[in-house]
């Protein structure tokens, strides 16, 4: 039930804002793009294919990225500006960089918090 001046989240795949709306949904857009985190390791940044929609296991386009912050801060920026932004969807720039972001910050703080332990 949705009640007045509350908003609905959805944790959809490919759901960047987890707005329940169908201009972030994954599952009913063609194009769309996903920032997870790949088993404390690093990070994924996925993409979808629109030309193979019709086929699931084609359907998706991975990176995966765990190096450097500063390094590669700039290399999933520059991929994200350039799939995501540039002429894939560029409403989902912003929102692709900030949970980039977001992810990374709690990896290093795991990261740190190992090294302290041992």
């Amino acid at each position: 039930k949705r009640e007045s001046g509350r908003i609905q989240l959805s944790k959809d795949p490919y759901n960047l804002m987890n707005k329940n709306s169908f201009k972030y949904s994954g599952l009913a857009n063609a194009k769309s793009a996903d920032i997870r985190q790949y088993e404390n390791k690093g990070i994924v940044l996925s993409t979808k294919l629109p030309k193979a929609a019709t086929s699931p296991v084609k359907n998706v386009r991975k990176v995966i990225c765990s190096r450097d912050f500063e390094r590669n801060f700039k290399k999933v920026a520059n991929c994200v500006s350039k799939t995501v932004g540039g002429y894939y969807r560029p409403d989902l720039e912003k929102p692709a960089l900030a949970r980039w972001t977001k992810y990374h910050r709690a990896l290093k703080k795991t990261k740190a918090m190992k090294a302290g332990k041992k």
